[in-house]
This record gives C-alpha cells, sequence and structure tokens, in this order.
C-alpha cells in the first residue's frame, strides 16, 4: 500500500496528552490481511516520541476510510466515521461516568473496548468532509495480547460466554443512561447512532450477488428444501427494503446496537491453556438505535461454532438475561419491563427480524481464506461478486443455522 504516512498525528495525541509531544521517529504498516476487513484501513503505528521532553515508546493502531470510493460509498463514511469518532470520544466517556455516578465497581465498567487516543475526520478537525488524512488511534491490543478467532471456525463455548456477558453490559448501561437521563442520551449517544446507507448504494449487481448467495447455498443442502420457500420469501422482501431500515425498537430495550459484532470486530485475551479471559469489541461505525437483543442474534448465529449453537444456546441467552438485568440494577431503574417473560417477548419478536443480517453476512465470513488477494487499497467489485469465493463451509454454515433457527420458529 502506497502513502502510509499519518500526516500532523502529533496534534491528535497532544489533545490526548494534553502535552506537547515531538515525534523521532515513525513506522506505520498496514495491519489487516486480503479479504479479512473493508469498511476502514487499519494500520500499525509504532512510534517514538518526546512527551514534555521525556522519552517513550507508543504502540498504537490507527483506522482511516478505505482507499476505494466502491468502499467508502458501500460504508457510508461521510456517516459512519463520524459515528464512531462520536462513539469513542464522547458516548463512551459519558457512559463511563455515569456508571461511575452510581458507584458501580471496577469489575462492571465498561473495559470492553480498547482505549481511544483521539479521531479527527481530516486535518482541519471534524469540520467539513471526513476525508484520507481522517483517523482514529487506539491502542494496540496484540501488544497486550489480544487476538481475533478465526472467521471460519468461530467462538468456542467458554469464548461465547465471555463475549455474550460483556454484550449485556454494552447494551443495559445506554439504556439506563437513556431512561435516566433521557436529555443526555440524546446530545451524548444518538448523534453516533443516526441512520446510515449500506451496500445498496453499489447498484444490483452486487446487491443481487449478497442476496442470491442464500438460495444457492440453501438449494445445495436436501435438508433445507422444506424451507426453501420460506428463505426465498426473506430474501425477496429484504431485496426490496433493505435490513439496515430497522423498525424502531420499543422502549424498554431501546440502546446502542453494534450491529456488526462477529469474529472479526471482537478481539481476545487468553490464559496459558487457550482459554478466552477477556474481550475487546471493535469497529463502532454502523452502531444504531435498536433492540439490544439484534446483536445477541447476530452475533450467536455468525461466531458461535455451530455444535455450541445447537447445544448450548438456551445457556447463552440465560447468560446474556442474567448479565442485562444484573447490570441495570446499579441505576435504581423500574424493573418491571424486565421479567424472563417479557425478554422472551423480545427476543422472539426481534430474532425472526435478525435473520436475513445473519445470513447475508455469511457472505463475508465464509469466504475462503486466499481467494481474495488484492489488499483494502486495491480493492476490486469482483472481490465480492466472483463465484469461487465460497466453498464448502459456507454450504455447511448455512445448512447448520438454518436449522437451528427453524427449530425456535424464527424463520
Amino acid at each position: 500500500m502506497d502513502n502510509l504516512e499519518l500526516l500532523n498525528i502529533s496534534e491528535l495525541l497532544e489533545k490526548h496528552f494534553k502535552e506537547k509531544i515531538e515525534i523521532e521517529k515513525q513506522h506505520v504498516k498496514i495491519l489487516t490481511g486480503p479479504g479479512e476487513h473493508y469498511g476502514s484501513i487499519i494500520l500499525k503505528v509504532d512510534l517514538n516520541v518526546k512527551i514534555e521532553g521525556i522519552p517513550r515508546e507508543l504502540k498504537l493502531v490507527a483506522k482511516q476510510i478505505p482507499v476505494s470510493e466502491l468502499l467508502q460509498k458501500a460504508f457510508d463514511v461521510q456517516v459512519t466515521f463520524r459515528k464512531e469518532s462520536f462513539a469513542y470520544t464522547v458516548s463512551l466517556p459519558t457512559l463511563l461516568e455515569f456508571q461511575k455516578e452510581f458507584k458501580v465497581p471496577s469489575e462492571d465498567l465498561l473495559d470492553m473496548f480498547p482505549k481511544c487516543y483521539g479521531a479527527r475526520c481530516n486535518l482541519d478537525g471534524n469540520d467539513g468532509n471526513v476525508d484520507r488524512n481522517a483517523a482514529i488511534l487506539f491502542e494496540n491490543l496484540i501488544n497486550v495480547g489480544y487476538q481475533t478467532i478465526d472467521r471460519l471456525v468461530g467462538f468456542d463455548l467458554e469464548g461465547a460466554k465471555v463475549v455474550v456477558t460483556n454484550l449485556a453490559k454494552f447494551h443495559a448501561v445506554p439504556l439506563a443512561l437513556k431512561l435516566l437521563r433521557p436529555k443526555v442520551f440524546a446530545e451524548k449517544v444518538m448523534p453516533g447512532l443516526v441512520r446510515h446507507l449500506g451496500a445498496e448504494q453499489l447498484g444490483e449487481e452486487v446487491i443481487s450477488v449478497f442476496h442470491n448467495s442464500i438460495m444457492i447455498a440453501a438449494r445445495k443442502c436436501d435438508e433445507l428444501s422444506p424451507y426453501l420457500s420460506r428463505l426465498q420469501k426473506l430474501v425477496d422482501y429484504y431485496a426490496k427494503h433493505p435490513y439496515t431500515n430497522r423498525p424502531d425498537p420499543s422502549e424498554e430495550y431501546g440502546t446502542i446496537s453494534h450491529c456488526d459484532v462477529w469474529t472479526s470486530n471482537i478481539m481476545v485475551l487468553k490464559d496459558s491453556n487457550g482459554v478466552v479471559q477477556k474481550n475487546k469489541f471493535l469497529d463502532l461505525q454502523l452502531t444504531n438505535y435498536s433492540s439490544a437483543l439484534r446483536d445477541l442474534i447476530f452475533f450467536l448465529f455468525t461466531s458461535v461454532q455451530n455444535n455450541f449453537v445447537v447445544q448450548n444456546l438456551d445457556e447463552l441467552i440465560k447468560l446474556y438475561y442474567d448479565n442485562f438485568v444484573h447490570t441495570l440494577k446499579y441505576f435504581d431503574i423500574d424493573m418491571s419491563p424486565y421479567s424472563w417473560d417479557n425478554f422472551n417477548k423480545e427476543l422472539n419478536k426481534i430474532a425472526p427480524d435478525e435473520v436475513y443480517h445473519v445470513l447475508l453476512m455469511f457472505k463475508i465470513i465464509c469466504s475462503q481464506r486466499g481467494k481474495v488477494t488484492n489488499t483494502i487499497d486495491k480493492f476490486e467489485i469482483t472481490d465480492w461478486t466472483r463465484k469461487d469465493l465460497l466453498g464448502e463451509e459456507h454450504t455447511r454454515k448455512m445448512r447448520d443455522t438454518v436449522l437451528a433457527l427453524v427449530s425456535r420458529n424464527w424463520l
């Protein structure tokens, strides 16, 4: 990738440290491989700096908009980059202060996001268009032991439990803020949840490839023959009604919805035995105001190994519920809307409406490794539309997921 220099990075860091910073050495390289990430360019940024004259090494990650104008359009970067910048610099600090005000213990504070060192939309700050100089700076989680899970494998049960627990906390805190401080929620959270456009902007060729991937895989599976008409009805509906135009949530469950919680956007810290102990959520550019339970359904069916989805789905849902309620209780709100029965009513209402999002995403998650060779800066539309990108993993994932959804009456 050409032109990896980050301009005026000291200005961003000075706003964070509130000290004069001199950059003595800067090394930047692209961090993600071909076919692994599309919505942004992720750079590893190693800096030797002096902060008020004191030498220091900073191991950071910079997030920038894609070079490709097609990807900029697909991810609506003029909206989504601003959303993510706002989330890290305004919303998350607000939620953390809200927790501290209610004396939430340290183990339940929202610590499931990387530390942010600043954000800008261009070299002039946050005014004007988001351009190639836009950047969000984060701590480099790899340097402290975090890693991603193989998207073609997914989370095991213990890892899924850690993610589900943190997802519940992440949803519950802004919900409590909305209920107790609606004006603060409107000012400090909602600007990061505005609606954005999606890949439907790229035209019929791209959209039809994603739509058709569902039916092509389903028709390969004899076990899915009884459900093909249901799937076709689902695909036809969302071909005309973009799934990003989700209906407004109920007041009781409307909160920050990540809208993209899958393996690529989660990093984990494992112990010496390889067991997941902690996780961090990444990528807040697609967030929306929606039901908390959309993220739960999306994560479980896209990113957890299918045998655990089949055998342990009830356990994972109950774990989410217990942590959701546990977190809400810190804020002394009316808990009557959050009974187990009411929770399940919301779950059974939301899950069928999230099915299409799940099945569509398999087109990305199950792309065969090594088939896409273009780096993110060299993206071509064929990196999404080629017919050779999907293999047995996609067919198997489609079969197992559809059968699991049917068993719950969610399809």
